[in-house]
């Protein structure tokens, strides 16, 4: 009897859930993408100008006159561009345009001084501003990070209140060489602070001058006289003077370079030579809140020359830096000033008190 053969049919194997979720994902993932792409086409397309709409603007371009001065305008400012860069890469290497920071040329004369004691300050200056360059290497007059280190090391000096430029002189001639000219503004002393030992000049921002003066009489007044504008003596000044070149943080200095500017703008030495401010009952630093509180009778005394009117004394008050509203301003205090001045027959061991209202 014939064995009967049979067929093993096998079932086609089944894709999990997973397999058809990631398929599924991956044909919406192209299919947004080709849109995406389709929509970036389309838009280059919708705002590219074709290539005949090009030529069109092109020479809609070249036959305007307009078109043409700009196009010219353009093309000459990108040669001149050119030309001085390639003119200042050459004079760079050039020996005539190089310049040694420890020769530079200085004027640096006091305005305020006299005679022989603005030449002797003056050498004194240019000798410490050279020796503060002279470790400076030779460099192109053209250096721009140069000019900015000749500046920031000038201006480190106690004298300098600032750069105003720094002038470069070029060579006339093939046998010549570059050279540097600072303008500087130097500081200019306000009062003179009587301390324990010396005199020291502060000026108008209450900077220290590197300058002090025995506390002699007779040499201060031999010092004055070699002045433009003689200096006036500040009294009451408590605690030391910090280094040349720092700030006098001190509401007692500011309350007297406060009130020396009162004295000058208003010209009051002319009617009452002021020989010195006194400062009575101000603390030297303010509070927590930044108030001065001054001790009763506290405030500015105003001495004229003794030797003119012995005894006179000017009781100011407080000075505009920390002025009260009790008391007046120093407009109405000069003008009462001035009134007391007119009906005096006698200036000797006199008293006015500007202090009080009324």
């Amino acid at each position: 009897m014939a064995r009967r053969k049979t067929r093993k049919v096998s079932s086609p194997p089944r894709k999990g859930t997973r397999l058809r979720a990631r398929s599924t994902a991956s044909r919406a993932i192209k299919a947004g993408l080709a849109a995406v792409v389709a929509g970036v086409v389309g838009l280059l397309r919708a705002v590219t100008p074709s290539g005949e709409s090009m030529r069109g603007f092109i020479a809609a371009a070249w036959y305007s006159r307009n078109a043409r001065r700009c196009a010219g305008l353009l093309g000459g400012v990108v040669v001149l561009c050119l030309l001085s860069w390639v003119m200042l890469h050459n004079l760079r290497g050039n020996e005539q345009y190089r310049v040694d920071p420890g020769r530079i040329e200085l004027s640096a004369a006091p305005a305020w001084a006299k005679g022989d004691l603005a030449q002797r300050l003056k050498a004194d200056i240019e000798e410490d501003l050279r020796a503060d360059l002279a470790d400076l290497p030779e460099g192109s007059a053209f250096d721009t990070e140069l000019m900015a280190t000749i500046t920031e090391r000038i201006e480190r000096s106690p004298w300098v209140r600032r750069v105003v430029r720094v002038e470069r002189r070029f060579p006339t001639g093939p046998e010549g060489h570059s050279r540097l000219l600072p303008l500087l503004e130097l500081r200019t002393p306000a009062v003179a602070v009587e301390t324990v030992a010396c005199f020291v000049l502060v000026d108008g921002d209450g900077v220290v001058l590197p300058l002090e003066l025995k506390r002699d009489a007779l040499e201060f007044a031999l010092f004055n006289e070699k002045l433009v504008r003689p200096l006036r003596v500040v009294k009451g000044v408590e605690g030391s003077s910090p280094a040349s070149g720092g700030t006098w943080s001190n509401e007692q200095v500011a309350a007297a370079l406060s009130m020396e500017r009162v004295i000058r703008k208003a010209e009051l030495d002319r009617a009452l030579p002021i020989e010195a401010i006194e400062l009575i009952g101000i603390p030297q630093q303010p509070d927590a809140r930044g108030r001065v509180h001054y001790q009763p009778e506290g405030g500015v005394i105003l001495i004229p020359d003794q030797q003119r009117m012995p005894g006179f004394r000017v009781m100011w008050g407080r000075p505009p830096v920390h002025a009260s509203t009790l008391e007046l301003s120093p407009n109405d205090k000069l003008e009462t000033l001035k009134n007391h001045m007119r009906g005096m027959e006698s200036v000797s061991d006199t008293r006015i008190d500007l202090r009080k209202r009324g």
